[in-house]
């Protein structure tokens, strides 16, 4: 009798999860419920005598001119003065940095400080006009902040968990990779280009169905827009392609490309 039990027990749940998944019938009947973009998550890149250095692994910005930026935060072990502004004392401070693969350079975007008690003593704001900094092989803290962001998601590799893709591959099975550098997007063996072009930005329903060819009833937005990420294609065998990337968390997302829908894991 128990052994039953649990035999009925397993089946609902393989049910359950069956029914979890996102049915896609065709390329405009699907429901695929899109949550919010992840808050902030802190990863240790340094240790030093008196200081730690983290990344926000959910700040990455990809900007459409091929720009890039990232938060880090650096942890004093004691307070000290702060440049910014006289007579106040800070022990974090979240630095923002703008990076420029072609040249390469980087530059402040935002200075935040903040006090022993989190308060913030000090805020800049964005600034979209700072002097650019060549990096230098002396520069070894700076160099280490652009290969960590480079590495930060969107960007990297992704396994394919599972997909409605509709082309297999010439081996009979679909792609089961998806890699994403400031060089080449690759799905696969099927869709690739050498210089992708990335933009982070907010979409509607009515945005992502105009791109994707999906009806706009698809998307189950919890709010009016959701943060998302463009990838463009234009090479000699793809031309004007545009793929679109949501991610569910640091190492989560959902990834629409030519009518298919691929979920993706870290």
């Amino acid at each position: 009798m128990r052994s039953i039990f649990y035999s009925a027990y397993f089946a609902l749940c393989v049910l359950a999860a069956i029914c979890a998944l996102p049915f896609v019938g065709s390329s405009q009947s699907f429901s695929l419920p899109i949550p919010d973009r992840p808050g902030k998550e802190w990863l240790r890149i340094t240790t030093a005598q008196d200081s730690t250095t983290d990344v926000g692994v959910s700040t990455l910005v990809l900007e459409p001119n091929g720009l890039f930026r990232a938060t880090f935060r650096i942890s004093l072990s004691k307070s000290e003065d702060a440049a910014e502004k006289p007579g106040a004392k800070y022990k974090v401070r979240l630095l923002t940095l703008e990076f420029d693969p072609t040249k390469p350079a980087y530059r402040i975007f935002e200075t935040t400080l903040l006090d022993s008690s989190d308060k913030v003593v000090y805020a800049s704001g964005p600034i979209s006009s700072g002097t650019w900094r060549p990096f230098v092989r002396t520069s070894q803290t700076y160099n280490t902040y652009y290969s960590t962001a480079l590495n930060l998601p969107p960007l990297g590799l992704w396994k394919i968990t599972s997909s409605s893709n509709s082309q297999p591959s010439s081996s009979g099975d679909g792609p089961s990779s998806v890699a994403a550098t400031m060089d080449r997007f690759q799905i696969g063996r099927i869709t690739s280009c050498s210089r992708p072009s990335y933009e982070s930005a907010p979409m509607t329903r009515d945005d992502l169905a105009k791109l994707t060819g999906l009806s706009k009833n698809a998307f189950q937005l919890s709010d009016e827009k959701v943060n998302v990420v463009k990838i463009r294609c234009d090479s000699a065998n793809i031309t004007s392609e545009t793929h679109i990337l949501i991610l569910k968390s640091v190492d989560r997302a959902i990834l629409l490309s030519g009518g298919d829908v691929y979920a993706l894991e870290k």
